[in-house]
C-alpha cells in the first residue's frame, strides 16, 4: 500500500474526486431518514359509535322530625319539620307541597282532627338541597294549625302530617 503523503496528487484534487461519492452518500443518509419520518407521520382514522346514558332519578326521603320544636297551641299555627335526604348527584330545590294525612301520638286525647293544614300549593320559600344531601332539616313555616277548641288532651301530642314535596335540579 502506498503512503497518502508520497502521492503526487494534491490534496484537493483527491477531495475533489470524492465529492460526488460524499454527496451520494449524504444524499442516501437524508433520503433514509426523510422515508422514516414519513412513515412516523402516516395519520389513522377510525369510524363507530360512543355511548351515554342518563341516570335515573332517585327518591328523595322525607322523614319527620324526630323532636320538633313544641310551638302550636288552640288556635295557632306552627311550623311542620322535617328532614330530607337527596340521594341524586346533583342539587334540587323543592317549590311545592301536598299535604296528606295527619296523624297524632295519641289518638284517644287529642284526635288528629284537631289539626289542619295549610293549602297544597308553592312553597313561600324554596327549600335547597344540595347533592348527596342526607338528613337536611327543613321547615314549612305555619303549616299547621292546632284548632281553637282542641281540648287538654292536645298538650304535648306529637302530629305526623304526610308531604308529597316536588321540585327540580337546580
Amino acid at each position: 500500500m502506498a503512503d497518502p503523503n508520497l502521492n503526487p496528487m494534491p490534496l484537493l484534487e483527491r477531495l475533489r474526486r470524492r465529492r460526488p461519492l460524499v454527496m451520494v452518500v449524504v444524499g442516501l443518509i437524508t433520503f433514509v431518514s426523510t422515508a422514516g419520518v414519513a412513515v412516523a407521520l402516516w395519520s389513522a382514522s377510525g369510524t363507530g359509535n360512543g355511548g351515554a346514558k342518563a341516570l335515573t332519578a332517585q327518591a328523595l326521603t322525607v322523614t319527620a322530625a324526630s323532636t320538633p320544636t313544641a310551638d302550636l297551641f288552640p288556635g295557632a299555627s306552627g311550623d311542620l319539620q322535617f328532614t330530607v335526604t337527596n340521594p341524586n348527584p346533583y342539587p334540587i330545590s323543592l317549590t311545592a307541597v301536598a299535604y296528606g294525612t295527619i296523624t297524632s301520638s295519641d289518638q284517644a286525647n287529642c284526635p288528629a282532627t284537631n289539626l289542619t293544614t295549610d293549602t297544597d300549593g308553592n312553597l313561600a320559600s324554596a327549600i335547597p338541597l344540595n347533592a348527596n344531601a342526607v338528613n337536611t332539616p327543613a321547615t314549612i313555616a305555619d303549616a299547621i294549625t292546632l284548632d281553637t277548641n282542641a281540648p287538654d288532651g292536645c298538650q304535648g301530642v306529637t302530629f305526623t302530617v304526610a308531604i308529597t314535596l316536588t321540585g327540580a335540579q337546580v
